[in-house]
């Protein structure tokens, strides 16, 4: 066989960040005090079922801490991109709180860039988000294959962690499985779009090759 080059068109990037113990450990610790605190006495939850506080936790000053490091993600993810701006503001932040049997079913954020989930407490080995393919017409043909890889699989799973930042596109299909553990898994989701949307990013992108004089 001549040597065959292959090309990864259309990728979907999916950023992972792992905070230094020592910056998640207190923070974490911070985090589920803080908590424990704002909710009180917490409400029963039915087997399947999550708990989900208000949407505004960036506008809280007890979570100060924890969103400066993800706003700091966030414009590293923009800068990545090579967008023309890196302005940005969260439009919704909350707390997942999974007990036992506890899932979040697969699901989009509409009207939103990018989405991200920091993990408080999990358990070891245990918990994980996965991703769903994107390409609707993907598994219209899905032949038993010798091996799982990035171009038979239609579904990729990341490790979630104590202190581990994920981000994707808003538009990427996501959940959590059933925690199948005692302890509960705590998250912080959060959502992003640029400010002055419609003003300042969904112009044509294109410059005028004749430009109309006025009346």
């Amino acid at each position: 066989m001549p040597e065959t080059a292959v090309h990864n068109f259309f990728p979907t990037p999916v950023w992972v960040v792992d905070f230094e113990e020592e910056i998640h450990r207190p923070l974490n610790e911070t985090l589920i005090a803080t908590l424990n605190h704002m909710m009180g006495e917490r409400p029963d939850v039915p087997p399947g079922s999550t708990l989900q506080t208000d949407t505004n936790l960036h506008e809280f000053e007890e979570f100060a801490d924890l969103f400066a490091l993800v706003g700091e993600s966030v414009e590293g993810v923009l800068k990545f991109l090579k967008l023309r701006t890196t302005e940005f503001l969260f439009t919704g932040s909350w707390v997942n709180v999974n007990p036992t049997g506890g899932v979040n079913t697969p699901h989009t954020h509409p009207n939103n860039y990018l989405s991200g989930v920091y993990y408080v407490q999990v358990s070891d080995n245990e918990d994980s988000i996965f991703f769903g393919d994107p390409r609707p017409q993907a598994t219209v043909v899905s032949p038993p294959v010798s091996e799982e890889n990035i171009y038979t699989g239609n579904e990729v799973v990341v490790d979630a962690r104590e202190g581990r930042l994920v981000m994707f596109p808003a538009w990427l299909s996501h959940g959590v499985p059933a925690n199948r553990s005692a302890r509960d898994r705590i998250s912080v989701a959060f959502n992003v779009m640029f400010p002055d949307y419609t003003e300042s990013m969904s112009a044509p992108k294109w410059q005028p090759t004749v430009r109309l004089r006025r009346k």
